[in-house]
């Protein structure tokens, strides 16, 4: 079960980034982004719950916050860190790593934060393990998007 979700996520995903990548040929419209992003977020969801193995009130309570994690983590990442590594150059590298540097920092703040939202609704030992999880799809994720 754990492998078709891992397998679903990450064809999600890369159906995605595709769009994503192509938004510059064509305009892909917010619906259809919208729509995928909720199919992947949806996705993202049912392999956690399956992983951490909430009961259906946990995960009721866990859901909300989870996506407001994640909106949070999307909002203090900088985006201009994404350069692959043949596009480096001397002028370039220490502007990247520094934002790169400086996403790690925001987005550790915001875990610490929701550490303990987290530990409201779910066991410590869940937390730990879905911070690992979350983890593990964003750099799948990376992986994805890096070899479209």
């Amino acid at each position: 079960m754990k492998k078709m979700i891992y397998v679903v996520l990450f064809a999600l995903m890369a159906i995605f980034a595709q769009d994503v990548n192509a938004q510059s040929k064509s305009e892909v419209s917010k619906e259809e982004a919208k729509v995928k992003s909720e199919a992947l977020m949806n996705t993202r969801l049912e392999m956690i719950k399956d992983e951490l193995q909430l009961t259906d009130a946990q995960f009721a309570a866990f859901d909300p916050v989870y996506r407001e994690y994640r909106k949070a983590v999307g909002r203090v990442s900088d985006k201009g860190a994404r350069v692959k590594k043949e596009d480096l150059t001397d002028e370039n590298v220490l502007k990247v790593m520094s934002i790169r540097l400086s996403n790690t920092i925001n987005t550790a703040s915001v875990k610490q934060k929701y550490l303990w939202i987290f530990a409201e609704i779910i066991e410590p030992m869940q937390i730990e393990k879905l911070y690992r999880i979350d983890d593990r799809i964003a750099r799948e994720a990376r992986k994805i998007v890096q070899y479209k």
